[in-house]
């Protein structure tokens, strides 16, 4: 039985978002693991290693505390190398960019999808039913 066109493609946009979230959280996410009791992602185990933790957050004098300032992030990792490495080829499929989204652009802050020091779910996952099989949380 032959679907309608729209059905069809929507179900090839699908497919392909699901293959770049793949790859994007294959590129994004690391493991958490345990740093002397202190959470956090595997990829920046040097910052964790030398108590660098002021390179996020705001040192208040007697502690390390709070969520990191918008856009600290954005200190050490490019924006046009997250939107480039979670592009999708197919042109229909550009707005599905997680760092360049229909949505939001480019101004959603990193903390809403990725958690250094906890599990998180992706914000787009509040309205969408994507599935993210690779997504570290």
């Amino acid at each position: 039985m032959n679907q309608p066109n729209f059905l069809s493609h929507a179900r090839t946009v699908s497919l392909a978002f699901l293959a770049l979230s793949a790859l994007a959280s294959s590129l994004a996410y690391g493991q958490l693991r345990d740093f002397d009791g202190m959470m956090g992602r595997d990829y920046h185990a040097r910052l964790h290693d030398r108590g660098r933790c002021t390179a996020c957050h705001e040192d208040s004098g007697e502690a390390v505390a709070g969520y990191p300032k918008d856009g600290i992030c954005l200190d050490c990792h490019r924006m046009e190398k997250l939107v480039s490495a979670t592009m999708p080829e197919a042109e229909e499929d550009k707005l599905q960019n997680p760092h360049d989204s229909l949505h939001y652009g480019r101004e959603v802050p990193c903390i809403e999808c990725h958690g250094e020091h906890t599990r998180k779910e992706p914000l787009c996952a509040d309205c969408h039913n994507f599935d993210f099989p690779d997504h570290q949380e």
